[in-house]
This record gives structure tokens, sequence and C-alpha cells, in this order.
């Protein structure tokens, strides 16, 4: 896919809410991911990351989630059609399912908003919208999931839950010496994902009805 000036956009927004940065893209579409000047990481066009030796692990910890979901926005977003419906026609449909509809806004700066409505009126309108605003795809997709059928919310780890898990996967990574360098990374790739999980528990997710679009 190819690095374009959106990707770029919503990929700098990402990585300042972590403290890290991009240089412009250079060499063969490479960019150069750097905290405080010093090099992180490479990213390549593709979405492929080499780590720079002289980076910490926890300044590059969070980096190839960000990349996954950017690079997964942006492609769901490229691929996607126009909402046929007046009313939210800025929007792109990315998935439809038992009347359920998730679609997606590019805002400039670097932001998305997902919304997930219900249609109504043979598919010509639609109604009781849940909006993720700043990029929040994780948490529009798993909404999309439960508002059509497609998953059980009983599957769902509560935060208690999902703290013990972040423990129980820290005093691994600390303590088990026989780990090898692809189990250390997944590892660490997972303990990242269940630290955002963690922290957008703690965000207002759903804001219902809030856009000026007329829904109907």
């Amino acid at each position: 896919m190819q690095i374009n000036d959106r990707l770029l956009d919503v990929l700098r927004y990402e990585l300042n809410k972590v403290g890290l940065r991009t240089t412009p893209p250079v060499l063969d579409e490479i960019l150069l991911v750097v905290k405080d000047d010093k090099p992180v990481a490479y990213i390549q066009e593709d979405g492929y990351i080499i780590y720079s030796t002289l980076s910490s692990k926890e300044d590059a910890l969070p980096i190839p989630t960000i990349v996954n979901q950017v690079w997964e926005m942006e492609r769901a977003y490229q691929e996607a059609p126009h909402m046929h419906i007046g009313s939210v026609s800025k929007y792109r449909k990315l998935i439809e399912y038992n009347g359920i509809v998730l679609a997606a806004r590019y805002d400039g700066d670097g932001q998305f908003t997902f919304a997930s409505w219900q249609y109504m009126h043979d598919n010509n309108a639609v109604s009781f919208g849940h909006y993720f605003h700043k990029n929040y795809y994780s948490a529009a997709k798993a909404d999309f999931l439960y508002r059509s059928g497609l998953a059980d919310r009983s599957i769902l780890f509560q935060l208690d839950e999902l703290s013990i898990i972040r423990d129980t996967l820290l005093f691994r990574g600390m303590q088990d010496s026989a780990l090898q360098f692809k189990e250390q990374e997944n590892l660490d790739n997972l303990l990242h994902r269940v630290d955002s999980m963690l922290t957008l528990g703690n965000e207002p997710l759903l804001v219902a009805e809030i856009e000026m679009e007329q829904e109907s």
C-alpha cells in the first residue's frame, strides 16, 4: 500500500500520543520514527518495521500496534464506497451486516471518525448512531460486532480481569529468561494491546446522537 499524506498524518497523530514522531519519507519510502531525535524504528511502505539498535524496548513497544492499526484503517478507507444516504454521504461504508453498518469519515489532522448505525426505511436512512472519534477504530469495530450480532458481549474481559492479565504478562516478561526473541516480541505486542484496552476502558467510548448530520 502506498504511503500517502493521509496515512502519514494519521500515523504521526497516533505516534505523537506516545511521545514519538516521524521524519519525512526517504530511501524508498522508509519512515524514521524518533524520540528526542534518537532513532527508534524504520517503517517501510508495506508497514514492515525495523527497530534501531539505539532504541529502548519501552519506546519501541507501541509501534507495531500503531502501525498495524493505521495501515488497516487506511486500507479499509481506500477500498470503501461512499454511503448512499445523503445525510451521511461524507462517510464511507466499511461493512454492513444484519441491518447494522460501520462507516468512516476522515476529518483531517490525522483523525478518523467511525460510526455504526442501524438501517431504517429499506436501507434509505440510518439512526441510533454510535460515534468513535480520534481514531478509536478498535472500539468501533467491537461495537459493530456486538450490535450486528456477530459477537457476544459475554466474551469481553472486564477491566479487573484485563489488569490481572497485564500483571501476568509483565511478570513473565521480566522473569522468564528462556523467552526467545520472537516470543518476547509477541508478548510485548500483546501487552501493549492490553494496555490500550485498559486505557480505552476509561474513556467515554460511545457518544450517541451527537453529530450535526441528520441521520434520517
